[in-house]
């Protein structure tokens, strides 16, 4: 389990409620993690978390009963992917490698697609290191620059540029 997760699970523990709150990774692009705090246990409980969460440097917003939440990370959460790392990642950490990060995204979506298959395991993260290998070959063939991200979420730190 990911530091992130860990935090936020904590903070929904020390919530309390008439029952434990879900949290689950959320199906929002823009967001990592969703709680049905609100439903769980009410309005009042659930604004007191959100000032926490918020406090703590998450983002939040509430979405169809749902808090929404988000936090930078520009390292990938400790936890987070433990490998293996298969050749997908690879070819990622290399286009970052050899391209200019400088001017890329760094909330960049491609973040939040890899905490979030990491916490599924290795064939999820793999299928999402291909499906952002793919996205960036095409942006770089438009002239974009690529996302400032930590060749980390590729690596585990093995390998630096």
């Amino acid at each position: 389990m990911n530091k992130l997760r860990e935090e936020l699970q904590e903070m929904l523990r020390k919530a309390g409620g008439s029952r434990p709150a879900v949290l689950r990774r959320s199906r929002r692009d823009d967001y990592l993690y969703a709680t049905d705090l609100p439903l769980a246990a009410g309005k009042t409980t659930a604004d007191a978390f959100i000032r926490t969460a918020e406090k703590a440097g998450w983002r939040t917003e509430v979405i169809d009963g749902w808090i929404q939440l988000d936090r930078e990370s520009p390292r990938p959460p400790e936890g987070g992917f433990r490998g293996p790392y298969g050749p997908e990642a690879g070819c990622c950490a290399s286009l970052l490698c050899r391209h200019a990060k400088s001017g890329g995204n760094p909330g960049s979506p491609e973040r939040r697609r890899l905490i979030k298959a990491g916490e599924e395991g290795a064939e999820a993260y793999e299928k999402a290191c291909a499906a952002i290998h793919r996205e960036w070959a095409e942006a770089l063939r438009r002239g974009e620059c690529l996302p400032d991200l930590d060749e980390e979420y590729f690596t585990g730190g093995g390998i630096t540029c």
